[in-house]
């Protein structure tokens, strides 16, 4: 397909919702963009919002339908894979060929540049969960083949799936002619490249079958773990230094014959654990990069906390994988009922790791954070009264145990915005949550100096009058203890 699609001018163009009049189950929601590759489209089905990829045919001659049946074996062999999320249906028909997926707000490339900005600890469990992907899929015989941030996936409470996985794209390119990088991998027109280096391949002029392999060979798939590896190296590199990419297609060659040096990069990242793992995993020789189970494995206790392995990872998939899938209501059941154990056991283990490193926690490595990320994310999903009033009392026990930081950043803005909820008692106990979870900051981080003349008093204004006398009564009862904080 690799060399057969390159050089494909369509002789007519339409757009991508003209793809989709032919499915009446499907109904379009917006253009995401596209590709050299595929018009990418959001859509509305049965089963809520999808991405639609449409690959228009204008060569009848494709062998698509090789590729429709590797792509469901990819699917059905990644059933039990929780972290990765393949092409969940492909439609083929006579006009164009339809890659269909879950729809996930954020990539790892939006989420990086998206506050609140992820905190150390937040990288390494998105590390670490990428790591456990590429670990489910090898272990199944999978590869990928396009590891790059565009392709992974991170949810509101940073669930990772790996997804877009590339069986139709080449294994091997030509290192002397960019424009079949450009075509099939650089599809965000980013000019980085993750690629690994044993995939560029001398080119010979007289022969053209060496310029890349035939379609016996894709077929049968020559990627190796090794190659994904790399290419989530340098995702990495990008993730622990704030969005600075490693490689552009130039250097990558460069760094392949030696002439380049990722020491750069890998210098910025402060954590010294994190430094060491991304430098094996980026090695130009692929034989001396370990696999994904075996950095699991090397990590443990190191730069991946022990609670990662033994509560964080199964927890976190009740939420994310169950069936049925939980409402948000039912996510804050549950969490209310298991939020002291949680508490208790994931301080436990973070103390003892900063013992073992002979350090203070901070927010950077404080695992509540994670925890909070995964109580907000249900907030404005709340249908029930009560469950708002459980959310409430989940977030006042995280402000209890964790920093100043996450306090004003993460849990202060949902309080506030369950001041404004249309019922009585949600304003009334939202009120009493703020003005203890402020009295719990003891120390107001210089970035958060003015939040309470440009936040809090500007949105508390309504609260003052509100039709209700029982939520005045409430700020009547809060008002000296907020002025209190205020002027503290």
């Amino acid at each position: 397909m690799g060399n057969q699609l390159v050089g494909i001018a369509p002789s007519q163009i339409f757009p991508v919702e003209h793809y989709l009049t032919d499915h009446t189950d499907l109904q379009y929601d917006m253009n995401l963009g596209s590709t050299r590759f595929f018009k990418v489209a959001r859509a509305r089905s049965q089963e809520g919002l999808i991405v639609v990829k449409v690959f228009a045919i204008h060569d009848p001659t494709l062998p698509l339908s090789m590729y429709r049946d590797r792509i469901e074996e990819i699917r059905n062999r990644l059933a039990s894979a929780n972290n990765c999320l393949p092409s969940q249906r492909v439609i083929l028909t006579d006009r164009a060929g339809f890659l269909m997926r879950g729809y996930i707000k954020y990539s790892l490339y939006d989420r990086i540049s998206t506050r609140p900005f992820l905190t150390s600890l937040e990288k390494k469990w998105i590390a670490f969960q990428l790591l456990y992907a590429l670990h489910q899929c090898h272990r199944l015989g999978i590869c990928h083949g396009d590891v790059k941030l565009e392709n992974i996936l991170v949810t509101s409470w940073h669930w990772v799936l790996l997804s877009d996985f590339a069986s139709f794209k080449p294994t091997h390119l030509p290192e002397d002619n960019p424009a079949d990088f450009s075509y099939f991998f650089d599809t965000s027109r980013r000019r980085t490249c993750y690629i690994a280096p044993e995939r560029f391949i001398k080119s010979l002029a007289s022969d053209m079958s060496q310029l890349l392999p035939s379609e016996e060979n894709i077929k049968k798939g020559d990627l190796t773990p090794a190659m994904d590896i790399f290419s989530a190296g340098c995702c990495l590199i990008e993730l622990f230094t704030d969005g600075q990419p490693p490689f552009d297609f130039s250097q990558l060659l460069a760094y392949r014959s030696g002439e380049f040096s990722v020491d750069k990069h890998l210098e910025k990242i402060e954590d010294t654990g994190v430094r060491a793992l991304v430098r094996s995993m980026v090695q130009r020789e692929a034989g001396k990069r370990l696999s994904a189970e075996d950095y699991l494995s090397q990590e443990r206790g190191k730069v991946f906390p022990d609670y990662f392995y033994t509560f964080l990872q199964s927890y976190m998939l009740i939420f994310s994988s169950s069936t049925p899938i939980l409402s948000p209501d039912e996510k804050i059941e549950r969490l209310k009922k298991d939020i002291k154990n949680i508490v208790n056991m994931m301080r436990s283990e973070s103390v003892n790791q900063n013992k073992k490193e002979e350090k203070q926690c901070s927010i950077n490595d404080d695992p509540l954070v994670i925890i909070t990320s995964l109580v907000t994310s249900c907030i404005r999903g709340l249908h029930l009264s009560n469950s708002k009033i459980q959310c409430l009392e989940i977030l006042l026990e995280l402000a209890s145990h964790t920093s100043a930081d996450t306090v004003l950043d993460r849990i202060l803005p949902y309080i506030l915005h369950l001041i404004q909820d249309p019922t009585h008692r949600v304003r009334v106990s939202a009120l009493h949550t703020l003005t203890k979870c402020l009295s719990l900051v003891k120390k107001v981080p210089s970035t958060d100096t003015n939040v309470f003349p440009e936040y809090i008093l500007p949105t508390l204004a309504s609260v003052a009058s509100d039709e209700a006398v029982i939520v005045r009564t409430a700020f009547a009862e809060n008002i000296a203890e907020l002025a209190t904080t205020a002027l503290r």
